[in-house]
């Protein structure tokens, strides 16, 4: 596939900011579309250090060894076993932390199950339609679709950890019509783990759930949020990345117009979140009804057959999913 920057099937250029609220957010996470798939996103969380290679004790004390060293000379220590034990104090209390984790995360359900159920947001208020960032009216005056896709990058071209596009009507039908029948799926990321300086990198994959939610009659959500995030806060995780599709113009102009951002402070740069948007790309941007081409009707049927196995929870390969999304369209 094309860089993102060039794509022409999907989502080309991307450069947006806006601030989604809490609220909208922890009602995403809520909602009732997510109970159908919570036993499948719950069991890939489970198994998520499978996926992505643990850091092993040894590897600790290689990355942190001129730190180490210059602890164990403040402390008298001569080796790692005695650094170890002049704090050993801390490291009891450390793992009697964790071992009350469970209780802490007990109580923490067991008071969110308890507090009132989150009002309606209502419209206009913290749902972001396409008069937050433009007036609609000017930019519909514009004929030429360019000169539009002009002005929606000018906007957005300010911020590194922005995102904005511009797609045609088909492409967006094609990608609300499968957001519509598989809201939620997991993106595989690439990850490399290890010293890269000396060359004992290892390459690894970070799997990051997707969940669509439709707001507004011309506003499209989708999600992107680690299954590390998900697993350490549920239903209260942060998005490290959120796009809003708008087709307000899409029948006066043929034209609908995407904005994003990418959270500075989750560990997610703007090139791993395009990464991951052109992976998004190859499963909901795909459709093999109306293909004639065998190998591209093969394809699509084979990502098509992935969104239906998460879907059900039966038969779905994480191997088969990092497969694909590595494959080159």
């Amino acid at each position: 596939m094309a860089s993102v920057a060039h794509s022409q099937r999907a989502i080309p250029r991307l450069v947006t900011t806006f601030n989604i609220s809490s609220l909208l957010v922890k009602r995403a996470f809520n909602s009732s579309c997510v109970r159908p798939y919570a036993r499948i996103v719950h069991s890939y969380v489970a198994n998520y250090s499978t996926v992505v290679p643990s850091i092993s004790e040894q590897d600790v004390v290689e990355r942190y060894k001129d730190k180490l060293d210059k602890l164990m000379k403040e402390k008298g220590a001569d080796t790692i076993d005695e650094l170890k034990q002049h704090y050993k104090d801390d490291i009891l209390r450390l793992r009697q932390n964790e071992k009350l984790a469970p209780q802490f995360k007990a109580q923490r359900d067991d008071s969110a199950a308890a507090l009132p159920r989150i009002p309606k947001i209502p419209k206009g208020n913290a749902i972001r339609t396409l008069s937050s960032y433009v007036d609609v009216g000017k930019l519909s005056q514009h004929e030429e679709i360019r000169d539009i896709e002009l002005i929606w990058r000018a906007r957005h071209a300010h911020d590194p950890f922005s995102l904005c596009a511009t797609l045609d009507v088909e492409t967006f039908e094609r990608i609300r019509s499968n957001a519509q029948a598989y809201p939620m799926f997991i993106l595989p990321l690439p990850r490399v783990v290890g010293a890269v300086e000396t060359n004992e990198a290892k390459g690894g994959t970070e799997m990051h759930f997707v969940q669509w939610t439709f707001p507004e009659k011309n506003t499209t959500h989708c999600l992107l949020t680690s299954l590390l995030e998900y697993k350490l806060h549920t239903e209260f995780a942060r998005p490290h990345t959120t796009l809003i599709f708008h087709s307000e113009l899409a029948g006066s102009r043929g034209v609908v117009l995407l904005n994003g951002t990418v959270e500075k402070d989750m560990n997610i740069s703007p090139a791993d979140a395009q990464l991951l948007v052109l992976t998004l790309q190859k499963f909901y941007n795909s459709d093999p009804k109306g293909i004639t081409e065998p190998y591209e009707r093969e394809k699509a049927l084979r990502r098509r057959m992935l969104l239906d196995l998460f879907k059900s929870g039966a038969g779905f390969d994480v191997k088969d999913l990092i497969r694909e999304a590595e494959m080159a369209d």
